[in-house]
């Protein structure tokens, strides 16, 4: 049976706009609250790390969740956040965000706080002279059509006007009750099949490299770091960020700076603190 897909979004070239000499990669960190130890890795990362390129790139599911930016109220992460990416910002690294399916209700006033730029799934970018499709990952995984009709529902600007209407302890409730479905899920209904499903059909991700003429695909999503060799270039999976169980520690990022023709993916199984 072929694979299913959807239309596929039209990339918005933004290479004559957002050009860097150096960048770092990041997505997949899920912040909350509830997560301390990975939020001070993130803190960390920010101040030692990234600041050492011109260019920071979020690609989605930087929190747990995101409610809307009066979240901001209730969570000291998010304000954390805010106070790590605009200190990181004003040191001159430029920091760019991409929704995820986490957080694709992040919209300008955070963004504001935190200094960074808001850009579209998916986006091309030049860096070190080279043109770079980005996207948090999600639309590529086309053979999961019950999340691609979700993702086009929520996704519709007046459900997320709708949504945003609605009291924020009311949301906050919601949201915790999804997190709660979504680990029952995980851990009863992880077969290969499922697992299957929900990674990138690498038949889509080649119809971007055809129709947007790059060599390189950025993404996280997925939870599956690694680098796949496809016909037409390379397709880069970054690491998700999980730094709060001691025996389970991964978090990284992608580099590509004027030193190095490709990017390097590092996944790291301890902490830098």
């Amino acid at each position: 049976m072929p694979h299913h897909r959807p239309a596929q979004p039209a990339c918005i070239d933004l290479t004559h706009s957002v050009a860097h000499s150096g960048a770092y990669f990041i997505s997949d960190l899920h912040l909350s609250d509830e997560l301390p130890v990975t939020l001070a890795q993130f803190e960390y990362f920010c101040q030692h790390i990234a600041a050492t390129q011109p260019a920071l790139f979020i690609l989605g599911d930087l929190f747990e969740f995101w409610i809307g930016d009066d979240v901001c109220a209730i969570s000291d992460a998010a304000l954390r956040v805010a106070q790590s990416l605009k200190k990181l910002n004003q040191s001159g690294t430029t920091i760019y965000f991409v929704a995820g399916n986490r957080d694709f209700l992040l919209q300008s006033s955070y963004c504001r706080q935190a200094g960074m730029t808001a850009l579209p799934d998916p986006c091309i970018v030049r860096i070190n002279q080279q043109r770079i499709l980005l996207t948090h990952g999600d639309l590529l995984c086309t053979d999961d059509r019950g999340y691609q009709r979700y993702r086009r529902c929520v996704h519709t600007k007046w459900v997320q006007r709708l949504f945003l209407r609605t009291p924020c302890s009311w949301r906050l409730k919601l949201a915790q009750s999804l997190r709660r479905s979504s680990k029952v899920k995980k851990t009863t209904a992880n077969t290969p099949a499922q697992y299957i499903k929900q990674d990138v059909v690498e038949a889509s991700a080649q119809l971007w490299f055809e129709k947007n003429a790059v060599q390189l695909i950025v993404h996280g999503h997925t939870h599956r770091p690694q680098k796949h060799n496809q016909p037409y270039g390379q397709r880069y999976v970054l690491p998700d960020w999980e730094c709060d169980h001691i025996n389970h520690i991964r978090w990284g990022y992608a580099l590509l700076d004027s030193t190095h023709h490709e990017p390097i993916l590092r996944v790291v199984h301890e902490l830098a603190l």
